[in-house]
């Protein structure tokens, strides 16, 4: 619906300047959401989000029918600021009810969910458009968000993995050297991912025309989603299994890259939608499942707070960045040569995953010590399952 509404009335010149105010008011609103983030239960505050997201959806829904013009970009940047609170809120809850080895076997299954319904959404908004038309989603939204506030609600006696926090005041969040590689490695995803996005859709437009553009894009989104489903179910948890979590978050940026390197010398769609599949296919199944993981090791009185800088604030900022980059090169460059860009990207990106699985095993070594002896005898093997030891450091272990 964002996406029908804004691009039916603006070029697509405008859309980097939408990625730029998102990243600058998610920023604002990620200040404002971690003061309390901790504070309060969460089902209390996945309701108010859902709450203030429901009352200024049917206002857009009023105005929109009004036909205001300046609705559309307005709406084109809330929509994405919310639904991305809503999202660090559903992944915070889940890594509150699990602990390392059950996210390990789980996370998977669930993040098939999302994926999931990616494919019943796609497939299945063209009828409800027809009997209803565009705008009237906003309903269709809101009622789905207050399910989302019922489920939250509903989970809110269901045990936590870690004991109450230890009193004293919570330590700083990006005073952790482990926090600060998370929120580069974030940056220089989204970034590089954002003007990848640019190159396909811009490749794509030059290559096919209104209607036909219209199915290639739906093809794509469609073939997309189902190898994402399968690929999530059959073959994430194995190989989180068989490589840890470093392994496995390398996967997106060598498919992505190599890609970005093979479009310098054919500028071709076929290439293009591998790269593009990078994104949207390994983005939200083995990366994303991988990057929840990472999050594990933090302690609950600073495990919202920390997502809410990494998804809600340096996410959107990389986003912003992107769309800096491309409002300054695309139309000075050809757009296959914006690889150079995201080509250099990635390359600092997979510099750090090694980096980022160190401190993942510091700072999970750090917590347990801090819940405890009778934390870590219930965990023995936490940072091992993660890790993919060798041999000679299983035998010390």
């Amino acid at each position: 619906m964002r996406d029908t509404l804004f691009l039916s009335r603006y070029s697509l010149q405008a859309l980097p300047w939408m990625f730029v105010l998102y990243g600058v008011v998610s920023a604002l609103v990620s200040v404002a959401y971690g003061r309390f983030a901790d504070k309060m239960p969460r089902h209390v505050g996945t309701a108010g989000t859902v709450a203030i997201g429901v009352t200024t959806y049917l206002l857009t829904w009023g105005l929109v029918r009004l036909k205001l013009p300046w609705i559309y970009p307005v709406f084109y940047v809330w929509s994405e600021v919310v639904a991305n609170l809503l999202i660090v809120q559903f992944w915070t809850l889940a890594n509150d009810l699990h602990d390392a080895r059950a996210a390990k076997r789980l996370f998977p299954l669930i993040g098939s969910a999302r994926v999931l319904g990616v494919v019943v959404v796609g497939t299945s908004t063209g009828a409800i458009v027809r009997r209803i038309g565009t705008p009237q989603l906003l309903f269709v939204l809101a009622a789905m968000m207050v399910g989302l506030a019922a489920l939250a609600v509903s989970l809110r006696r269901e045990p936590r993995t870690e004991p109450p926090a230890p009193r004293g005041p919570a330590p700083k969040v990006f005073g952790s050297p482990y926090v600060r590689v998370l929120a580069v490695l974030v940056l220089l995803t989204f970034t590089a991912l954002t003007v990848g996005d640019y190159q396909f859709k811009a490749i794509a437009r030059a290559t096919y025309r209104e209607d036909a553009l219209a199915q290639f894009f739906a093809l794509f989104y469609a073939v997309t989603g189902i190898v994402s489903f399968l690929f999530q179910v059959f073959l994430t948890t194995r190989i989180l299994g068989r490589f840890g979590v470093g392994h496995a978050m390398a996967l997106m940026p060598l498919v992505f890259g190599a890609a970005s390197v093979t479009l310098l010398g054919a500028p071709i769609l076929p290439v293009a939608t591998v790269m593009k599949f990078a994104d949207n296919g390994l983005q939200y199944t083995i990366h994303e499942t991988s990057l929840q993981a990472l999050y594990v090791p933090f302690p609950a009185r600073v495990k919202a707070r920390t997502r809410a800088l990494l998804d809600v604030a340096v996410k959107p900022l990389a986003y912003g960045v992107g769309g800096l980059v491309l409002v300054a090169l695309a139309s000075r460059l050809a757009v296959h040569h914006l690889s150079f860009v995201t080509t250099g990207l990635v390359v600092v990106w997979l510099a750090l995953i090694p980096v980022a699985r160190k401190l993942y095993q510091r700072t999970l070594s750090h917590t347990l010590s801090a819940l405890g002896p009778m934390a870590i005898e219930d965990e023995p093997y936490l940072c091992l399952l993660y890790t993919s030891p060798s041999p000679r450091d299983r035998t010390r272990s």
